[in-house]
């Protein structure tokens, strides 16, 4: 009898890829659980739905307009999470129950990345009495911490270059082709497709940075087939 439960409670076990709980709790003392599944047996996102009724504060899933508070799916990359604040402006999360083979992150707008970690513990501040769903996210990998920049197959991409304008001049212009504003800290592509083939000149001016960063690049360059 007892191996024939064992054996059953060993065919229900779910193979994570990641899994954890999210605690939200106010200054005042007003608290509430998330619960993060994710396993490749879940498919589209699905869950429990949040009672809002009478709540102070939450942190909830949302799957279109409904709000989860257990939410599980074989990918949560890019799922929007929202939040209800109360009189309070600071809020702490702390991160228990992880299980899985990977990491899920909180994307905190475009600034910050709380890893989902067993026992972190995260501080953030939020506007009183506000209700924001399009201030967090969850995400697959953190936001970088270095700036970066790539130009592969004429595409100009830039990492963690927030609030920084981008001037793409061709060779021997004074005007740029082609002028940008990096909107925040993810990879910000800058697509040069359109453009003549020959050389250009980078400009990019960071604020409060005195000197701008320049470079030089070959759009759609020659090949020769080997």
């Amino acid at each position: 009898m007892l191996l024939g439960v064992a054996a059953t409670i060993n065919v229900m076990a779910v193979d994570y890829t990641a899994k954890a709980k999210v605690t939200l709790e106010t200054e005042s003392g007003f608290s509430c659980d998330l619960m993060l599944s994710e396993a490749a047996e879940y498919g589209a996102l699905t869950g429990s739905v949040m009672n809002m009724e009478g709540r102070q504060v939450a942190l909830y899933v949302l799957n279109g307009t409904t709000k989860l508070q257990i939410a599980k799916a074989a990918d949560l990359d890019g799922v929007k999470l929202g939040l209800l604040a109360n009189a309070a402006t600071s809020y702490t999360l702390t991160v228990s129950a992880v299980a899985g083979t990977e990491t899920l992150y909180i994307q905190d707008a475009d600034s910050v990345s709380y890893a989902l970690t067993e026992g972190a513990v995260y501080h953030f501040t939020a506007a009183a009495n506000a209700s924001d769903e399009a201030r967090f996210v969850l995400k697959k990998a953190a936001l970088p911490t270095e700036k970066q920049i790539c130009f592969n197959y004429n595409v100009l991409t830039l990492t963690k270059y927030a609030g920084a304008t981008v001037e793409v001049i061709a060779d021997g212009a004074t005007a740029p082709a082609v002028s940008a504003t990096v909107a925040g800290d993810l990879a910000f592509d800058v697509d040069l497709n359109a453009q003549a083939s020959g050389k250009y000149k980078v400009v990019v001016t960071i604020p409060g940075v005195a000197d701008p960063e320049e470079y030089i690049i070959d759009v759609k360059p020659a090949v020769t087939t080997l």
